[in-house]
């Protein structure tokens, strides 16, 4: 009996979606024959799966009903926020730079924790701009949308079983930035947003392990359903007393990030830094899969990493790592 209703049900349903398609199929004007066929497509999908927007159009706002008024309270994701225990193959015991020396430091364990946590929030809305009508000027290049963001990520090393120094913070990484969206409420696949950005990075470290630098840069943003691309080239800006002066010959002119993410919030990214000239970079791989959605959507996190630059100490160290741990946030 059971097999049989089933049955009944799944012939009446596909019946039903064989019908719909065909109505669309009548519709003369191409437009509106695809909007159809999208309709019916987000119908046969779960109410969660329907719903949910490609991740560059949620994370920086860009659906045509993102347009509301900013709010102190609207603080997003930026940079995955993790907790992680973390391997290196090659502890960084003697840090160095063309302005400020050597830096012997003391004995490093290989395994420490690595915290980082990372949030932008709206400095003006898209709503303001709009009163401005400078989005009036963009839309002529392609955009309909401009927002600027305050975007704040800290980094953290804490040599917590390094018993015989006390358990010290080998470095603390501070990087606020000023971000310029030019964004494009398109729902289909594709160039989705113009980054423009100043960024700031510095360990607040003393003399010798100092350093420092600062970046004006453009990165786009692409979605392709669940895989997005977000790629920039920046700038350094010189510092007349710079402490790390030949830090593009490792950390290169621009990066990379690739993200995917599957059905049940299962993602995957990388991270790509390459200098053509020099042969120097970095390639990171993070994975993580859903724990719990409580404790801002907790998440088993992943990582492994080997090249220049894993923190701005080591920004001319080579080393391989990897870490286990949990990540929160979208």
């Amino acid at each position: 009996m059971l097999r049989a209703a089933a049955a009944a049900l799944l012939f009446v349903s596909g019946t039903a979606f064989a019908d719909e398609l065909e109505d669309c199929a009548k519709l003369a004007n191409a437009d509106d024959r695809l909007a159809c066929y999208d309709k019916v497509a987000k119908r046969e999908l779960p109410p969660e799966e329907a719903s949910r927007t490609a991740y560059l159009t949620r994370s920086w706002k860009l659906g045509p009903n993102d347009g509301g008024v900013r709010r102190m309270a609207d603080i997003t994701t930026y940079r995955p926020n993790y907790i992680l225990l973390r391997y290196t193959s090659r502890p960084n015991l003697e840090p160095r730079s063309p302005s400020t020396g050597r830096a012997p430091l003391t004995d490093l364990n290989k395994t420490e924790i690595e915290v980082q946590a990372s949030f932008k929030t709206e400095l003006m809305s898209r709503a303001a701009f709009d009163e401005l009508h400078l989005t009036r000027a963009t839309s002529l290049i392609g955009f309909d949308s401009m927002r600027l963001w305050f975007a704040y990520t800290q980094g953290m090393g804490w040599q917590t079983f390094n018993h015989g120094q006390s358990r010290p913070i080998r470095e603390t990484d501070y990087e606020p930035e000023l971000i310029l969206t030019l964004g494009r409420s398109n729902t289909g696949n594709g160039f989705k947003l113009l980054n423009l950005g100043f960024s700031h990075q510095s360990n607040g470290l003393d003399q010798l392990e100092h350093r420092g630098w600062s970046r004006l840069y453009a990165q786009g943003g692409w979605d392709y359903q669940r895989f997005s691309i977000l790629g920039r080239v920046w700038r350094v800006v010189n510092q007349s007393d710079d402490d790390n002066p030949n830090i593009r010959r490792f950390m290169g002119s621009g990066d990379v990030v690739m993200r995917y993410e599957s059905t049940g919030g299962y993602v995957t990214s990388s991270l790509l830094r390459h200098n053509f000239d020099t042969g120097r970079g970095l390639v990171q791989l993070d994975w993580a899969t859903p724990v719990s959605r409580a404790f801002g959507g907790l998440k088993f996190h992943a990582q492994i990493s080997s090249g220049y630059g894993i923190t701005l100490l080591d920004y001319n160290h080579q080393q391989w790592t990897a870490g286990i741990g949990v990540s929160f946030g979208d």
